[in-house]
């Protein structure tokens, strides 16, 4: 019998969180178990815990966006570009995830999102109840234009309206769409550098449309297995912003995230994959 859920909690998740709100099998890999530890430590490091264990105690949509944010703030801290500030202030009375500081003295203001496959689902396919069900339903098919979800998130009252021109910006997104944009990183292409109208609208970077954000970060944990065991990789690539206010552009440091970068989870550090 396959063991998964809670029955997979190492120690710190044991001693910490309760899964009570929780219906689906999450952590369903001994893997990812292991990175829910290595996680809370992480927070419990940085006097985080209070905020985001409530979070993670939520409904399956609020706990997969504390881990994501979580995630993302591990991987930053393990590249070198350290948090220096939670929760920081943007414009019109919003917060951003965190501060992060680079090489060359910069701060970052940082914003992660997760667009989820609700989103996608028709007015009709609301009504009916889908989005109550599984992500993925046996026949079901069509295309994927994954260049929407990701436009309507950077356009979002949400989103682009609290990034500032007077400090560097940088959006991530850890989606969890039916055909995760890391799969899909031409539709990214799409979204962000057409030059045409041919999918609906220009791209968002082809213009000073969105002149307050210095670049996209697509961002994705995966469980994969090596020979015998597993464990859980983060996938991230950068997108920058030409037409971004010299103000707001990334350090030269970030945006060697250009290059898609994969980095595997062990203990408390981020490793090279296995080779």
């Amino acid at each position: 019998m396959r063991i998964s859920g809670p029955q997979l909690f190492g120690p710190a998740a044991r001693r910490l969180i309760c899964p009570d709100r929780w219906n689906d099998q999450y952590p369903a890999t001994p893997a990812y178990a292991k990175e829910l530890d290595v996680l809370l430590s992480f927070a419990d490091d940085h006097g985080r815990l209070p905020p985001f264990v409530p979070r993670l105690e939520s409904k399956n949509a609020q706990r997969d966006e504390a881990l994501d944010e979580l995630r993302v703030a591990y991987l930053f801290h393990h590249s070198q570009f350290p948090i220096v500030q939670w929760e920081p202030p943007g414009l019109n009375g919003k917060v951003g995830e965190y501060l992060i500081s680079t090489p060359e003295g910069k701060q970052v203001f940082v914003e992660v999102k997760s667009p989820g496959w609700e989103g996608e689902l028709s007015e009709e396919e609301r009504n009916a109840g889908r989005a109550k069900q599984p992500k993925y339903q046996q026949g079901e098919g069509g295309g994927f234009n994954n260049w929407r979800p990701l436009q309507r998130c950077i356009a979002s009252p949400r989103t682009y309206p609290k990034f500032s021109a007077s400090q560097p910006n940088l959006l991530i997104i850890a989606d969890d769409l039916k055909l995760s944009l890391q799969d899909s990183l031409d539709h990214v292409e799409i979204a962000l550098y057409a030059d045409h109208e041919g999918y609906g609208e220009r791209g968002y970077f082809t213009s000073a449309r969105f002149e307050n954000l210095g670049g996209i970060g697509i961002f994705r944990a995966l469980s994969v297995a090596f020979s015998a065991a597993s464990s859980v990789e983060y996938e991230f690539k950068l997108f920058d912003n030409p037409f971004a206010l010299p103000s707001v552009r990334l350090p030269d440091s970030l945006l060697t995230f250009k290059t898609p970068l994969r980095r595997t989870v062990r203990g408390t550090v981020v490793a090279p994959p296995v080779k």
